[in-house]
C-alpha cells in the first residue's frame, strides 16, 4: 500500500522488477500511448513496464498534477514528484563493473576527475563516479540542460575540502544522493519555488509489488539562491 506524504515534501518512490504485474497497456497516458508500440529487446522492455506501472500506481494515489521525474535501470525504477511549479529531476544507476574514468573524462570537470583518481578503493571509486553521474543526469532534468554538453558543468564542486559541495545551476537546489541495497544509486535534485515553504528530507516509500531496500544518504547538498555555475 503507498501511504499518503506531506503535499509540500519531495516523495520518492521505488520499484523493482515485480512491480511490472501493475503494468496496464490501458493505464498508459496519452503520451505513452504513442510509444507502446516501438520495439524495445527484453530489458529495455521489462523497464518501460516497471516504469510506466509506477507512474500508474503513483498517480492514481497523488494524482497527475503534480511535478515528475522518472528513471530506470536494469529493471528497477524511482519516480520523483514534488509541488507542481517545482523543479525536480531524479536519476538512478545499478553500480556494475565499468571503465567509469573514461566515462568521467567525458561527462567531469578536471577537479571532479582528480577526486575519483585520488580513491585508491575500486568500490568507492565506482560509487563516487555513480553518484556525480547521477547528480548531472537529475540536474539535465531538472533544469532543462543539455545533455551531453552540460554535464561537467554541474556536479560537484571537489575543491572545497574533504566534503564536496554542490555545483548548480543559479538558484536555491536542494539535492540528496541515496545508495539503496548494495548496488543501486539515486540522485534527486529539486528547486522549490519562493512561496513554496517544502519541508527538506524527501520521503520514501516502495512502489506497487516492491520493498524498498535499505537506504543511506551518500551526500545531502543546499545550494542557496545566487549560488551559480560558471
Amino acid at each position: 500500500m503507498l501511504n499518503a506524504f506531506f503535499p509540500q515534501q519531495l516523495l520518492l518512490t521505488f520499484a523493482q522488477p515485480s512491480a511490472r504485474a501493475y503494468y496496464s497497456l490501458n493505464a498508459l497516458s496519452l503520451h505513452d500511448s504513442t510509444r507502446v508500440a516501438r520495439e524495445r529487446g527484453p530489458k529495455a522492455e521489462l523497464d518501460w513496464q516497471v516504469s510506466r506501472a509506477l507512474l500508474r500506481a503513483c498517480r492514481q494515489r497523488e494524482g497527475d498534477d503534480r511535478a515528475e521525474s522518472l528513471s530506470h535501470s536494469r529493471g528497477h525504477a524511482v519516480l520523483a514528484q514534488a509541488p507542481l511549479a517545482c523543479k525536480v529531476g531524479v536519476d538512478m544507476e545499478m553500480i556494475r563493473p565499468r571503465r567509469v574514468m573514461a566515462l568521467a573524462e567525458w561527462a567531469c570537470n578536471a577537479t571532479e576527475i582528480d577526486w575519483l583518481l585520488g580513491q585508491d578503493d575500486p568500490l568507492a571509486q565506482h560509487t563516487s563516479f555513480y553518484m556525480l553521474w547521477t547528480l548531472k543526469e537529475a540536474f539535465v532534468k531538472a533544469a532543462g540542460l543539455v545533455f551531453p554538453s552540460d554535464l561537467s558543468r554541474v556536479g560537484l564542486d571537489c575543491t572545497t575540502g574533504n566534503v564536496p559541495s554542490l555545483r548548480a545551476p543559479d538558484g536555491a537546489w536542494l539535492a540528496r544522493t541515496y545508495l539503496l541495497g548494495s548496488d543501486c544509486v539515486i540522485s534527486a535534485v529539486w528547486h522549490p519555488m519562493i512561496d513554496q515553504a517544502m519541508r527538506e528530507e524527501p520521503v520514501w516509500r516502495a512502489g506497487p509489488s516492491s520493498v524498498l531496500p535499505p537506504l543511506a544518504i551518500l551526500g545531502a547538498w543546499r545550494q542557496h539562491a545566487g549560488s551559480a555555475i560558471s
